[in-house]
């Protein structure tokens, strides 16, 4: 039985090009496309595919969105987003809501159809080149925090929450001026340049980095 593929893709050429690649391969049946994430979850519905290849910024509605939608409501369809970007958050927000796969626009012909193939089963597809990169950046950011002592990666954590120095101390049973300190030596061991409200910004920015 040929596997049904749906695609989404608000760039005209990029979208029949994955067109194209379904239609040409003899174990796969293409089914419909859409240029915008509504459009995509309205179709999707209908058509109920077997797999969906969804452009991840897509105009309306992108195709996280539409995804996490339908996954949601429960359809058997099984998700692969496409995307420009090696982008960690996007990476791990689709993982979180049941994606099986992810690809980045350069991948190639071979690499799109066993992804399509291998999620078709229920199974997590994500191409190499995108998983020695997140390998990299998760090591690198291991490495960030090695430096920090548990009790300051705790005080990290209440900062991200954008608690003062006072809500940190009264929390933690501390002094003010005992979070002043370790607040400095943080910072230091972050390398950060003492730039006002510095250590507050990097804690927000980076608080996946603290769950």
């Amino acid at each position: 039985m040929k596997i049904r593929v749906f695609n989404a893709d608000d760039h005209p050429i990029l979208r029949k090009g994955i067109t194209n690649l379904l239609v040409e391969t003899n174990d796969m049946e293409w089914v419909g496309s859409a240029g915008n994430g509504e459009e995509a979850v309205q179709k999707i519905r209908t058509l109920k595919p077997d797999v969906a290849v969804l452009d991840i910024e897509m105009p309306l509605m992108t195709g996280l969105e539409a995804a996490k939608i339908l996954i949601n409501e429960g359809v058997s369809t099984h998700f692969v987003l496409l995307t420009l970007f090696k982008d960690e958050m996007f990476f791990n927000e689709g993982m979180k809501i049941g994606v099986k796969g992810y690809l980045l626009k350069e991948s190639s012909e071979h690499e799109i159809l066993e992804c399509i193939r291998t999620t078709s089963q229920g199974k997590a597809y994500v191409n190499a080149e995108l998983t020695q990169y997140l390998i990299n950046a998760n090591h690198s950011k291991d490495s960030i925090l090695n430096d920090l002592t548990n009790h300051e990666i705790n005080i990290l954590k209440l900062i991200s929450r954008q608690k003062t120095t006072a809500e940190i101390a009264d929390m933690l049973f501390i002094s003010p001026k005992t979070v002043s300190n370790h607040r400095t030596n943080i910072s230091k061991k972050l390398a950060l340049d003492g730039k006002q409200n510095g250590l507050l910004k990097w804690a927000i920015k980076n608080k996946d980095l603290l769950k």
